[in-house]
């Protein structure tokens, strides 16, 4: 029996319509997968049904493992520190808030209803790949999860809205109908523009906090003139057409990297098929994933990102798709300068890197010295050192974690730290251990962490010791009807300090002052 399944947003302008499809089968026990609540039997529901919402979300997360898999081969496990390495909990209506999240725990969507309208974050298969692509990416990459960097955390939320993009064309229907309308993906469309339903939802609220002005209430674009700019010279949140440091907003920027980077390799197929389209998006999510495996956890991330999408597509492809990525990026400001970053700059104190096969990377203590005293890390600093290949060549990664005081931003911030990776890339010229990346800056690393935090003050996502109602499960709608986003990051103790850590990426950020 099939079900009625719609292949991109609910209210999508332009793309296919709901149709009736066979429902995917479950997957193998092996692969990472989800845990469901029991299923109704395959029907034709009606949108707004419960059932409807279970089969329609089932098959978007089932659509988005799917694309990934045809791009990247079969993932076997989620990401160390999920609660199932094996099986996430899907879950398709886990109470009313405008909005989604993932948190190693569950994939939770959920409903709101306010200014006449009822929306279903589960129901839109752009939110739902947005969801597990926070997921994918934290299976390759789970060090970006506690990382507090502006650019780390806007490119959690790029990476989500690329694999929307990618679940979208890997449907052939939505192709079709995409070149239809964009021949050469130069205009607005419904595949570059993600959540369409639940920004409407959010614009037409009536919520204190919510309404036309927060900066979620109109869709997010991938197809965009942002250019980017340092995150602390922009402003901490904004209006929806205003490029602010709040992650979903700065994400924007790497989203147009990624959407241009498709565009112009489709360019360069003579005749601009269904297939050619296929092709070239398969081509840029794979320089996409592999960039993000191998990306030092630098400041500059978009960069470090579109760094690593060259120099894998050099090893790989002889460098074909090199020009279509770099000048991607250059559109949004954002130079690579590919060749200078495998170059040595600095020599260091003690014998080149040692990179063994089963015994990881070795630094020897005089490098590790040396190297520390260069970023003025705090006595008794340690370094972690991990092998790291980056376009066929091979180097050590250094990273220090500094300690960044969040004294004064807020008094519920005295005495709280936030901790932020500085990593530097080691590799030799003759014997010598050799500086091959840019040297981390501690006061850029303090100015970066303070940004960001800055930018979660804005946007209520800090979780206090304070009473906060976050989603509410379905028994309780009926008493609170309305319940306040849920934070992003939480206050805990560790060995006597108090430290700033993430808990969750949510799908809609914006600001509480934006009315």
């Amino acid at each position: 029996m099939p079900i009625n399944f719609i292949p991109n947003d609910p209210m999508a302008q332009g793309g296919p319509q709901m149709r009736q499809q066979k429902a995917r089968a479950t997957r193998p026990a092996s692969r990472a997968g989800f845990a469901l609540a029991k299923a109704p039997k395959q029907k034709l529901y009606q949108p707004g049904t419960p059932q409807f919402l279970f089969w329609q979300c089932r098959e978007a997360a089932l659509m988005t493992m799917e694309a990934w898999e045809l791009i990247d081969g079969k993932l076997a496990a989620w990401a160390q520190g999920a609660t199932n390495a094996k099986k996430l909990k899907l879950l398709p209506n886990e109470g009313q808030e405008p909005n989604a999240f993932y948190n190693r725990d569950s994939f939770s969507f959920f409903e709101y209803t306010s200014g006449g309208k009822t929306t279903f974050s589960g129901a839109s298969t752009d939110i739902v790949a947005h969801e597990i692509g926070h997921g994918l990416l934290d299976a390759i990459r789970p060090d970006l999860w506690s990382v507090n960097l502006t650019e780390a955390g806007a490119f959690h939320e790029a990476f989500g809205d690329c694999m929307a993009i990618l679940t979208a064309l890997s449907d052939q229907e939505t192709r079709k109908v995409l070149l239809a309308a964009s021949p050469d993906l130069g205009a607005a469309n419904f595949v570059e523009a993600t959540g369409e339903d639940l920004s409407e939802g959010i614009r037409v609220s009536t919520q204190p906090g919510l309404g036309p002005n927060h900066a979620a209430s109109q869709p997010r674009h991938a197809f965009n003139d942002f250019k980017w700019q340092l995150p602390p010279t922009l402003p901490a949140s904004g209006l929806p057409g205003v490029l602010s440091r709040e992650v979903h907003s700065f994400a924007r920027v790497f989203s147009g990297c990624f959407y241009d980077t498709i565009r112009n390799i489709f360019a360069g197929f003579p005749n601009k098929t269904e297939a050619d389209l296929w092709l070239a998006a398969r081509t840029a999510g794979k320089l996409l994933i592999e960039g993000a495996r191998k990306a030092p956890t630098a400041s500059r991330f978009f960069q470090s990102v579109g760094r690593a999408m060259a120099l894998f597509d050099q090893a790989a492809n002889g460098g074909a798709n090199g020009q279509a990525v770099r000048d991607a990026f250059a559109r949004h400001e954002i130079a690579l300068g590919v060749s200078a970053m495998l170059s040595p700059r600095a020599a260091l104190a003690g014998a080149a890197p040692q990179l063994r096969a089963t015994r990881g990377a070795i630094l020897d203590s005089e490098t590790q010295k040396d190297v520390l005293n260069r970023m003025g890390a705090a006595p008794r600093a340690r370094l972690t050192v991990t092998p790291l290949e980056i376009g066929g060549e091979e180097f050590a990664e250094a990273i220090h974690f500094r300690e960044v005081p969040l004294t004064g931003l807020s008094e519920r911030l005295s005495g709280v730290v936030a901790v932020a990776p500085e990593p530097v890339l080691i590799g030799a010229s003759g014997t010598r251990s050799a500086i091959m990346s840019a040297m981390p800056d501690a006061n850029t690393t303090n100015d970066e962490v303070r940004a960001f935090v800055e930018s979660l003050l804005e946007s209520d996502s800090i979780e206090f010791d304070r009473p906060r109602r976050a989603a509410l499960t379905r028994s309780a709608v009926a008493e609170t009807p309305q319940a306040a986003s849920a934070p992003t990051h939480k206050i805990v103790a560790h060995g006597g300090k108090k430290v700033i850590e993430r808990i969750r990426f949510v799908c809609s950020g914006g600001c509480r002052y934006c009315q």
